[in-house]
């Protein structure tokens, strides 16, 4: 270990010289505190014995200086002092020096407080590289953070969309970096548009690898693996299941094999473009908001069960017609148990209070004033849940 001893009478400074070298320590010296600084900022040296007592900077002075600039090494300094009194002992302390000579000192006694201050600087050394090691493994984290968060964003609608006569807008702000709620909305048919929220139990990496899943899964790609469609051996093969009927087979699907209970709560939804006629199918998601054009926004379903919970849940279904000007709206209870700086929560019915105040804006309008208001009522853009909403209108 090298070690900077630093004092302007060069008798003092030959001797500890001597006797560090004895010791077999490397050595370095300075005859005050300024020449001192130049070694520290040109040198590796991490164990300082110094002065007090030194013209142009003196040990305080050093000690302050040491302290203030914030290495990226820690050093450990030994204050020399012919000082003795508890005050002069505090100030020292109080200027960054880790421990205390009296002069004139004892060999043994700088000795044993050498090893000392020693093993402080071998910990805190160890220290630095685990600390280094930490931050590479998080910078290898973030990476793939960053990159899961591309792709889950990648898997949802890169604007809003008008299908088939039917306005999609939405909100979707995970509270990680990944989120455990998705949603989707696609062409089944020519004739049909299916649209999905869900919500997965939990949060974080867990929770987002099965909403990933989960959205690979409600695709509408006929394929039979698709709990989407019905196959059959004759032309054309396959056609499309009712919202309970593609619930149901994802309950099958989903059912946990061990007790971590890895389920999630969803409402889905098919539209005929036709008709406009519409049915949902609610499995333990909050109820969604029906908000017909020239009267008040009303709640859908009851609930439900979640998906994956139990093996023989029976799931029921909603039937509506969307007029031209009816909304409909999806959320995830991240929006309606938001919870506010006061400790109050959101609430369903300050949303429904929104939707009808704001009922003759433009739907993007609504989407965007629903975010700004969650994020005054929190007080900051980040939240303890995912918060997410789709909404829907005929157009």
């Amino acid at each position: 270990m090298r070690i900077l001893i630093v004092d302007d009478d060069a008798d003092m400074r030959r001797l500890l010289l001597r006797t560090l070298q004895r010791w077999e320590y490397d050595v370095v010296s300075a005859a005050d505190g300024v020449e001192a600084w130049e070694h520290l900022q040109n040198e590796s040296i991490s164990f300082v014995i110094t002065d007090w007592i030194m013209p142009k900077l003196d040990g305080l002075g050093l000690c302050r200086r040491i302290r203030e600039a914030r290495l990226a090494r820690y050093i450990y300094i030994i204050l020399l002092t012919a000082k003795n009194s508890k005050d002069e002992l505090i100030k020292g302390m109080e200027a960054g020096a880790d421990d205390f000579l009296i002069k004139p000192f004892n060999a043994g006694e700088l000795k044993v407080r050498i090893r000392a201050g020693e093993r402080i600087v071998t910990l805190e050394s160890n220290l630095e590289e685990q600390n280094k090691k930490l931050q590479d493994a998080y910078s290898r984290i973030r990476e793939d953070l960053d990159a899961a968060v591309k792709m889950q964003r990648g898997l949802l609608p890169s604007s809003a969309l008008t299908v088939s006569g039917f306005r999609f807008e939405w909100i979707f702000v995970p509270c990680h970096f990944v989120a455990g709620d998705i949603f989707n909305f696609f062409q089944l048919n020519e004739h049909r548009v299916g649209f999905y929220i869900l919500d997965v139990a939990g949060h974080g990496i867990p929770a987002a690898m099965l909403s990933v899943t989960l959205s690979k899964v409600l695709s509408p790609i006929s394929s039979q693996g698709s709990p989407l469609m019905r196959f059959f051996s004759d032309p054309p093969h396959y056609d499309v299941a009712t919202p309970a009927e593609a619930v149901h087979a994802l309950n099958q699907m989903f059912q946990s094999d061990d007790d971590a209970m890895h389920y999630f709560t969803m409402v889905y939804g098919i539209v005929d473009a036709g008709s406009a006629r519409t049915i949902l199918t609610q499995a333990g998601h909050p109820s969604p908001v029906y908000q017909p054009k020239g009267g008040r926004a009303e709640l859908l379903g009851t609930g439900g069960f979640p998906v994956g919970m139990l093996p023989d849940a029976k799931y029921d279904e909603q039937h509506l017609t969307l007029h031209p000007g009816d909304r409909l709206f999806l959320y995830s209870d991240g929006i309606t148990e938001c919870t506010g700086k006061n400790g109050e929560l959101f609430s369903r019915d300050r949303l429904i209070t929104l939707l009808e105040e704001w009922r003759d804006r433009p739907l993007q309008d609504v989407t965007t004033g629903i975010q700004q208001t969650l994020e005054r009522w929190r007080g900051s853009d980040e939240f303890e849940d995912d918060v997410t909403l789709l909404a829907l209108e005929r157009v």
